[in-house]
Protein backbone atom coordinates (compact mmCIF):
# COMPACT_ATOMS: atom_id res chain seq x y z
CA UNK A 1 0.00 0.00 0.00
CA UNK A 2 1.49 3.40 -0.94
CA UNK A 3 2.62 5.66 1.90
CA UNK A 4 2.28 2.84 4.45
CA UNK A 5 5.95 3.02 5.53
CA UNK A 6 8.28 5.78 6.67
CA UNK A 7 10.30 7.09 3.72
CA UNK A 8 13.29 7.71 6.02
CA UNK A 9 13.69 4.41 7.89
CA UNK A 10 11.14 2.06 6.32
CA UNK A 11 9.16 1.37 9.51
CA UNK A 12 5.46 0.67 8.90
CA UNK A 13 3.23 3.50 10.13
CA UNK A 14 0.83 0.97 11.65
CA UNK A 15 -2.92 0.65 11.68
CA UNK A 16 -3.65 3.60 13.94
CA UNK A 17 -1.75 6.16 11.82
CA UNK A 18 -3.77 7.93 9.17
CA UNK A 19 -4.11 11.39 7.73
CA UNK A 20 -1.38 13.89 7.01
CA UNK A 21 1.10 14.92 8.21
CA UNK A 22 2.11 11.71 9.95
CA UNK A 23 5.02 10.96 12.26
CA UNK A 24 7.09 7.78 12.17
CA UNK A 25 6.81 5.87 15.46
CA UNK A 26 10.43 4.65 15.14
CA UNK A 27 12.53 7.61 13.96
CA UNK A 28 10.20 10.55 14.53
CA UNK A 29 10.36 11.84 10.93
CA UNK A 30 7.29 13.80 9.93
CA UNK A 31 5.94 12.95 6.47
CA UNK A 32 3.80 15.35 4.45
CA UNK A 33 1.56 14.79 1.47
CA UNK A 34 1.87 17.78 -0.81
CA UNK A 35 -0.55 18.76 -3.57
CA UNK A 36 0.23 17.66 -7.09
CA UNK A 37 0.50 20.81 -9.22
CA UNK A 38 -1.30 20.86 -12.57
CA UNK A 39 -0.80 23.41 -15.36
CA UNK A 40 -3.87 24.21 -17.48
CA UNK A 41 -3.87 26.20 -20.73
CA UNK A 42 -6.48 28.76 -21.74
CA UNK A 43 -5.84 29.34 -25.45
CA UNK A 44 -8.31 31.78 -26.99
CA UNK A 45 -8.70 31.83 -30.76
CA UNK A 46 -10.81 33.82 -33.16
CA UNK A 47 -12.36 33.18 -36.55
CA UNK A 48 -15.31 34.60 -38.53
CA UNK A 49 -17.72 32.94 -36.04
CA UNK A 50 -16.19 34.81 -33.07
CA UNK A 51 -13.87 34.01 -30.20
CA UNK A 52 -13.51 30.55 -28.66
CA UNK A 53 -11.30 28.47 -26.36
CA UNK A 54 -9.29 25.44 -27.44
CA UNK A 55 -10.45 22.26 -25.65
CA UNK A 56 -9.62 18.57 -26.04
CA UNK A 57 -11.52 15.30 -25.74
CA UNK A 58 -9.73 12.95 -23.33
CA UNK A 59 -8.68 9.50 -24.53
CA UNK A 60 -7.47 8.37 -21.10
CA UNK A 61 -8.86 8.08 -17.58
CA UNK A 62 -9.99 9.94 -15.65
CA UNK A 63 -12.85 11.44 -17.63
CA UNK A 64 -12.18 9.44 -20.80
CA UNK A 65 -14.34 10.86 -23.59
CA UNK A 66 -14.92 14.11 -21.71
CA UNK A 67 -14.11 17.62 -22.85
CA UNK A 68 -11.43 19.48 -20.88
CA UNK A 69 -8.92 22.28 -21.22
CA UNK A 70 -5.42 21.16 -22.25
CA UNK A 71 -3.32 20.52 -19.17
CA UNK A 72 -1.44 18.12 -16.99
CA UNK A 73 1.04 17.65 -14.18
CA UNK A 74 4.01 19.97 -13.85
CA UNK A 75 7.22 17.97 -14.22
CA UNK A 76 9.97 18.00 -11.60
CA UNK A 77 11.93 21.26 -11.79
CA UNK A 78 9.70 22.59 -14.57
CA UNK A 79 8.42 26.16 -14.45
CA UNK A 80 4.61 26.22 -14.45
CA UNK A 81 4.58 28.42 -17.59
CA UNK A 82 6.74 25.88 -19.40
CA UNK A 83 4.30 23.17 -18.31
CA UNK A 84 1.36 25.15 -19.73
CA UNK A 85 2.95 25.40 -23.19
CA UNK A 86 4.27 21.82 -23.08
CA UNK A 87 0.83 20.43 -22.26
CA UNK A 88 -0.79 22.64 -24.92
CA UNK A 89 1.68 21.34 -27.53
CA UNK A 90 1.41 17.69 -26.42
CA UNK A 91 -2.38 17.66 -26.40
CA UNK A 92 -3.21 19.98 -29.31
CA UNK A 93 -0.10 20.43 -31.49
CA UNK A 94 -0.25 24.19 -30.83
CA UNK A 95 3.09 25.86 -30.12
CA UNK A 96 3.35 28.82 -27.77
CA UNK A 97 6.05 30.68 -25.86
CA UNK A 98 6.22 30.32 -22.08
CA UNK A 99 7.05 34.04 -21.78
CA UNK A 100 3.54 34.78 -23.14
CA UNK A 101 1.72 32.80 -20.43
CA UNK A 102 0.13 34.77 -17.61
CA UNK A 103 -1.47 33.37 -14.48
CA UNK A 104 -5.22 34.06 -14.39
CA UNK A 105 -6.33 31.67 -11.66
CA UNK A 106 -5.18 29.11 -9.11
CA UNK A 107 -7.65 26.59 -7.65
CA UNK A 108 -7.39 23.60 -5.33
CA UNK A 109 -9.41 20.49 -6.04
CA UNK A 110 -10.96 18.32 -3.32
CA UNK A 111 -8.56 15.48 -4.21
CA UNK A 112 -5.46 17.55 -3.41
CA UNK A 113 -4.42 18.95 -6.78
CA UNK A 114 -3.37 22.56 -7.24
CA UNK A 115 -4.42 23.84 -10.68
CA UNK A 116 -2.64 26.83 -12.19
CA UNK A 117 -4.55 28.32 -15.13
CA UNK A 118 -2.30 30.04 -17.65
CA UNK A 119 -3.72 32.40 -20.27
CA UNK A 120 -2.09 32.65 -23.67
CA UNK A 121 -2.56 35.50 -26.15
CA UNK A 122 -5.50 35.25 -28.52
CA UNK A 123 -4.56 33.97 -31.97
CA UNK A 124 -6.32 33.32 -35.28
CA UNK A 125 -7.86 29.85 -35.56
CA UNK A 126 -6.74 29.62 -39.19
CA UNK A 127 -3.10 29.58 -38.04
CA UNK A 128 -3.50 26.47 -35.87
CA UNK A 129 -2.16 23.10 -37.00
CA UNK A 130 -4.82 20.59 -38.08
CA UNK A 131 -6.54 18.81 -35.17
CA UNK A 132 -5.14 15.34 -34.52
CA UNK A 133 -5.46 12.62 -31.91
CA UNK A 134 -2.59 12.21 -29.44
CA UNK A 135 -1.65 9.60 -26.82
CA UNK A 136 -3.94 11.38 -24.34
CA UNK A 137 -6.62 13.00 -26.50
CA UNK A 138 -9.04 12.18 -29.29
CA UNK A 139 -8.27 15.62 -30.72
CA UNK A 140 -9.18 19.22 -30.12
CA UNK A 141 -12.06 21.51 -30.97
CA UNK A 142 -13.28 24.99 -30.18
CA UNK A 143 -15.57 25.82 -27.29
CA UNK A 144 -17.75 28.78 -28.29
CA UNK A 145 -19.74 29.18 -25.07
CA UNK A 146 -19.42 28.18 -21.44
CA UNK A 147 -20.57 24.63 -20.78
CA UNK A 148 -19.96 21.81 -18.33
CA UNK A 149 -16.58 20.18 -18.82
CA UNK A 150 -15.41 16.84 -17.46
CA UNK A 151 -13.45 18.49 -14.62
CA UNK A 152 -15.40 20.93 -12.39
CA UNK A 153 -12.51 23.37 -11.98
CA UNK A 154 -12.10 23.54 -15.77
CA UNK A 155 -15.80 24.41 -15.95
CA UNK A 156 -15.27 27.24 -13.43
CA UNK A 157 -12.31 28.60 -15.41
CA UNK A 158 -14.19 28.43 -18.72
CA UNK A 159 -17.16 30.27 -17.21
CA UNK A 160 -14.86 32.94 -15.80
CA UNK A 161 -13.22 33.43 -19.20
CA UNK A 162 -16.51 33.67 -21.07
CA UNK A 163 -17.79 36.14 -18.44
CA UNK A 164 -14.73 38.33 -19.04
CA UNK A 165 -13.19 37.84 -15.59
CA UNK A 166 -9.75 36.87 -16.98
CA UNK A 167 -9.04 40.03 -18.97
Amino acid sequence: MPDSHCSSCGTPFGEGVSGWPRTCPACGTTAYRNPLPVAVALQPVYDPKGTALVVVTRAIAPARGGTVLPGGYIDDREDWRQAVVRELREETGIDAASRDVRLVDAMSSPDGHLLLFGMLPERPAEGLPPPAATDETEGRHLLRRAEELAFPLHTRAVRAWFEGRYL
